[in-house]
Formats: C-alpha cells, structure tokens, sequence
C-alpha cells in the first residue's frame, strides 16, 4: 500500500478540525493555538519538489511549519531553504518544530550562516512516555472524559517510548483503542493521523490495518446516510448485517450500532 504521498493528503484533511487550540502542548509545542491549515505546495523550491510537512495558521499571525523526520537531519541548510520560500509566499513569520521519531535522540537546532541566522524547535518523540499516554486515553474513555488531547496522545503514540509493551503490541493496542472511541467521526480522525503521521515507518499489515479501519466508519457513515434517504424500516439492523458481513468484530458493530450483543449474534446466524 502506497503512503508517501496520498499520507500527507489525509493529514491534512484532517488537520484543520483534529489539531485546534493548544492540543499540540501534548507534545511538547507549547504557545501553538492552530487556527486552521494551509497548503504547503511550493513549486519554487528546487532542493525539495514535494510537499512540506505541515503548514498550520497560528492565533497570534505566526505559521507553525512542522516537519516530521524519520532520520537524523545532519544540518539545517535544507529545512532553511524551503522555509525561506514559505515565508516568502506568505510574508509572515514561520516557527518550525521538527518531529523526530523514536529513534532520533539530538539533532542541530540552529544554523548561523553569517548574516542568516536560522533556529528550529526539535521535539524526540522517543522521549514521550507511551505508556502513560495510552493508559491515559483507556481511562478517559471508560469514564467517557475524550478529549482533543487525547486525539493528539493517539496519533503520536506509536512513537513514543514503551516500556511495558512491546513495539507490536504497543501497535495492536492503539487500533483497538481507536475503535473503542464511540465517535465514529472520531475514529476517523484517529486512524487517518496515525497512517499519515507512521505511514512510513509502520509494516504493510499495520497499515492495512488502519486502512480497514477507515473504511468501515466510512461504510457505516454511507449506510447511514443511504438508509435516512431511503427511509428504510429498521435500517440500523442492516447497517449491522452489511458491517458483520464485511467482518468486523461484533464488539465493533456494538459499539458503532448501539445494539445488543444477543441482537447482533442473532443477524450474524442469519447471514448466510
């Protein structure tokens, strides 16, 4: 499954209504109020022909530029370079943080080209206690307490330090935490940040994990919409009888349908 390119059009799909306020401070990006995102497409850029990161608009006038790194980047020349354009584009003053992920622990910070000085803000995601995040969302969740916060802690998760899980089952966790959000919206949000945030570096089945995920809150939300338009008598039931079908897990259909589980065992006998 290819991600390199479609993963950043997820992202920022999403970024407008999954990153508001100061959600970032989860993180570590303090003083950052996102406003809403802005395209990155920046043609005039030569030592970089794609698209930025993430461009977000900032409360204050300011542009956050953050930049998600698998690797170590030796120095800073690159990022200066496109970050100069941006601010040329824009004509205002641009913060760039950069996302390392766990296997990243220093980088350069700044770079002093004589007359050009250029600083950017590192944040190692590997130094983030994962477990204390996830055991954080679990505890929201089943005192029904989500919150913005929560969605950020999920979707940087997989990059965080764990201690007591493993890498796999750190992974195995977080989509089963993700399809317990009773928001189906939600869920979506969910596993779009991930993929578009760990395309990259996860395995094909992880991500094709998360993209099963994706389409079954888009399937639910299609059913829903077909069966309103239609008026269909007990439309939630098929609604049901579509997702088992396409085999998601009753606890799943539960939990996205709001039947009971005896209700769902009985149309799962019926299927064939």
């Amino acid at each position: 499954m290819e991600i390199a390119r479609t993963g950043n059009d997820i992202v920022a799909k999403h970024l407008t209504n999954a990153l508001t306020g100061e959600v970032l401070s989860v993180i570590g990006i303090q003083n950052a109020r996102v406003v809403r995102a802005l395209p990155t497409e920046l043609p005039k850029v030569e030592v970089r022909q794609e698209f930025t990161d993430i461009m977000l608009e900032l409360a204050d006038g300011r542009l956050l530029h953050l930049e998600f790194q698998t690797t170590r980047e030796p120095n800073l020349y690159r990022f200066g370079a496109y970050d100069w354009a941006i601010a040329e584009r824009y004509k205002r003053p641009i913060r760039t943080v950069v996302l390392y992920t766990r296997e990243v622990t220093e980088a350069p910070e700044t770079l002093d080209a004589g007359s050009m000085q250029y600083t950017v803000e590192n944040v190692y995601l590997g130094h983030l206690d994962g477990d204390a995040a996830l055991e954080t969302v679990k505890r929201h969740l089943a005192a029904h307490e989500w919150t913005e916060e929560d969605r950020v802690r999920l979707a940087f998760a997989f990059h965080m330090r764990f201690e007591r899980r493993t890498r796999d089952e750190a992974f195995e966790e977080i989509v089963e935490v993700v399809q317990r959000v009773p928001d189906v919206h939600e869920q979506n949000y969910l596993a779009a940040l991930i993929l578009g945030f760990s395309g990259r570096v996860m395995a094909d089945e992880q991500k094709e994990q998360l993209r099963r995920v994706l389409e079954m809150t888009d399937l639910l939300r299609e059913l829903e919409r077909e069966f309103e338009e239609k008026g269909i008598q007990k439309g939630i039931e098929q609604v049901a009888q579509r997702l088992l079908a396409e085999g998601v897990s009753i606890d799943m259909v539960e939990r996205a349908t709001g039947l009971s589980r005896e209700e769902l065992e009985e149309i799962k006998k019926h299927l064939h």
